[in-house]
């Protein structure tokens, strides 16, 4: 924590509480949104962050925030994990760094350019307690964000950039003609009508008042030292040039601000150039900036007002004109049918992928990284053997049979409270059935490893190429996420279903969908059949690269049913007649294979995917990042973001690019200084030296030697 500093005239103290705590409750400065609202979960915006500045009579004078210069060390670093499924190896670190070099090289280089370019950034110390996400996307924060002053909600940059567009009016020359001032003006506020349509919200910031471009300014999660050092470490071991990359991004940048000013024809708009460049409506505008205390605080022009409340000069500045051409870049078939393989020379089938098959004992976590590398579910058999539990109805009857739990009818949609006794007592039990229940993602919100430690233990021992698909798995890049902080639930987790059908029109038990990583599902029981046929559940996968073609497919076949992302809607089931007219018109085949007790299925994330269960089905499922599958877990970040904007979906709990900052760290404390490493792309040895990681810890990175 900051100390507080005694100027001439002022004392400046750190806001250490929350904005609603008795200690300020005499003061008049805006208060933050999770603090006038009360909302459950979250942390006060302003905590840690905000800095008062009071006279000697101890009335406030103004306030200010940390600069991004400011050294706030990173809690959650001190409870990285010390433990995996096997001993951490040289292997497992390379791999992993080295990944993670390549994805977060780029983000953190965009960092670095914002602290070169920008004023007036807002360091704020990376959360522990929750899940930072933007207020509007749901998309989580890592590095660069931007956070309102008055209300203190955030936006990514995306997000912020919107708010560009739709409170920017389009600028005009004194020979515009009338006619294309209205045209435009009038696009201008279309455009704002649509926005708010989809999300009327979204400019709300406190006492009735929109956001505006001059409420925000740019916040980061790292210090400037702290990026140098990774960059610098990550460079070399990706073989980039940071200091030089550094240089060119920052040129552009200035390139894109003298075009931006250059757009600026307007006299009136030229009056008040320099200070909306200050106040970083785009990339690259910085200004000297404004008087600091003593301490270096960065001093804002906005004294004690009440919350929500604006100055003559943010009035002025809600007016401007800007440029915003360069802001942002019937009957049920038989079962036999069912479980016969499908041969696609048969006129009467659906052609179908082979899906590739192992004995457990044949994949190991090389042949696994040959396949999954290029995207490849895989069927794993033989698993049934190493169960030490017995997982059937009759167990969870005898063991959970009086916990409350909500079930949800496949077809249907509609939920009801049940006991696990009574939803397992029925498996089994076909004569009379006419609705398809199932009971998904149990335990719902609690630890699968704490509710049912005897079974998480079972499941740990059997799965599949543990070092990438256990939560402490050494490939697996989620294995590395601090304690003590909001980490992603990737399970494992039960999916327990009654049997659905493949029937025209069926919802099957599983919808289409794609999962937010790498996953796996054991299927660990099944009843027999009502014919007395092997239990088994149909799974369709289909390869990343047909996604676009399927939601071109079910775009032009539901015109009228769809508004959103027609696969992570998860509202569509392909039937057969469905994936027949898939293959006709667009050449698209999924892996087709039927999963039965003892199978573990393999799904590479980007994969759409959807399962019906041909009986009563007891499965446990969880999530894992394989080094191979980041940029497909990039996509799809990306993806339910824009699912987000389109209607209100779900968190992005995956937090992917905070993961991997967590596994690098962690990585760097794994290895001795001592051990060297090989630069990407050569097999010189790179001499060991010690690197400053800024927590305290020695690095392992150095120069090729020569």
């Amino acid at each position: 924590m900051c100390k507080p500093s005694v100027g001439k005239e002022l004392v400046h103290e750190e806001q250490f509480a929350r904005c609603m705590s008795n200690r300020y409750k005499s003061d008049v400065f805006p208060r933050c949104v999770s603090c006038t609202r009360r909302w459950a979960g979250d942390t006060c915006r302003f905590q840690g962050i905000r800095f008062f500045s009071r006279d000697d009579k101890k009335f406030l004078k103004a306030y200010s925030f940390l600069p991004h210069t400011g050294n706030c060390p990173d809690k959650a670093l001190n409870s990285l994990p010390t433990k995996w499924n096997v001993p951490l190896e040289r292997l497992h670190v390379d791999r992993t760094m080295r990944t993670v070099a390549r994805a977060l090289y780029p983000v953190l280089l965009h960092e670095k350019v914002r602290h070169e370019t920008l004023s007036h950034i807002i360091r704020r110390p990376r959360e522990t307690e929750v899940r930072a996400t933007c207020d509007t996307c749901m998309t989580s924060l890592f590095a660069s964000s931007w956070m309102c002053r008055q209300c203190g909600r955030e936006a990514c940059e995306e997000c912020f950039y919107t708010v560009v567009e739709l409170t920017a009016h389009p600028i005009f020359t004194r020979d515009t003609p009338e006619e294309q001032m209205k045209a435009q003006f009038d696009s201008f506020v279309a455009r704002r009508q649509r926005y708010s349509q989809k999300n009327p919200f979204f400019l709300s910031c406190s006492k009735r008042i929109e956001h505006t471009v001059s409420n925000f300014n740019p916040v980061t999660r790292f210090d400037t030292k702290e990026l140098d050092s990774t960059l610098s470490e990550m460079g070399r071991l990706i073989g980039k040039n940071p200091d030089e990359d550094v240089k060119n991004a920052v040129l552009e940048e200035k390139r894109r601000r003298d075009a931006w000013h250059n757009g600026f024809l307007n006299d009136g708009a030229r009056a008040c150039k320099d200070d909306i460049a200050a106040r970083v409506p785009i990339r690259g505008a910085k200004s000297e900036g404004r008087s600091r205390s003593s301490s270096g605080l960065q001093q804002e022009a906005e004294t004690s007002r009440s919350a929500g409340e604006t100055t003559d000069a943010q009035a002025h500045l809600q007016h401007t004109i800007l440029d915003l051409g360069t802001l942002k870049n019937d009957s049920q078939s038989s079962p036999d049918m069912h479980i016969s393989p499908l041969h696609p020379s048969d006129s009467n089938v659906i052609p179908s992928l082979h899906i590739t098959t192992f004995a457990v004992d044949d994949l190991d976590d090389i042949e696994f990284e040959r396949l999954w590398q290029n995207g490849i579910p895989l069927l794993v058999d033989g698993l049934l053997p190493s169960f030490n539990l017995r997982w059937t109805p009759a167990y969870f009857e005898e063991k959970y049979g009086q916990q409350n739990c909500l079930i949800v009818e496949c077809q249907l949609d509609t939920n009801k409270r049940n006991t696990v006794g009574e939803f397992f007592g029925a498996f089994g039990k076909y004569e009379g059935r006419t609705e398809c229940w199932k009971l998904k993602d149990w335990p719902p919100s609690a630890d699968f490893r704490l509710t049912f430690p005897e079974l998480y233990e079972d499941f740990n021992r059997i799965v599949p190429v543990p070092s990438y698909s256990r939560r402490d798995g050494a490939f697996n890049i989620a294995s590395h996420f601090p304690s003590g902080t909001v980490a992603p639930d990737l399970g494992p987790k039960m999916y327990n279903a009654y049997a659905s059908n493949e029937n025209p029109g069926t919802k099957g038990s599983t919808r289409l969908h794609m999962d937010m990583a790498d996953a796996v599902n054991i299927m660990m029981h099944a009843e027999a059949t009502p014919t007395g046929e092997v239990g088994c559940a149909a799974w369709d996968i289909f390869r990343a690269e047909d996604s676009e073609d399927i939601r071109a497919f079910l775009k032009k076949r539901f015109r009228n049913k769809i508004t959103t992302d027609p696969i992570h809607a998860q509202t569509f089931y392909l039937d057969p007649v469905l994936r027949k007219q898939l293959y006709d018109e667009y050449g698209v085949k999924s892996y087709r294979f039927y999963q039965k007790p003892g199978q573990a299925v393999f799904i590479p994330a980007g994969c759409a995917h959807q399962v019906c269960n041909l009986a009563d089905c007891i499965k446990v499922a969880c999530d894992f990042v394989s080094p191979d599958s980041v940029d497909r877990c990039e996509k799809l970040t990306k993806e339910f973001r824009d699912q987000n904007h389109a209607t209100v979906w779900k968190e992005d709990v995956l937090q992917l690019r905070s993961m991997m900052w967590y596994a690098w760290m962690s990585c760097r404390r794994a290895i001795p200084s001592e051990r060297p490493v090989e630069r990407e792309g050569s097999h010189a040895k790179i001499d060991n030296m010690d690197v400053d990681s800024g927590s305290g810890t020695s690095g392992w990175i150095a120069e090729a030697a020569s």
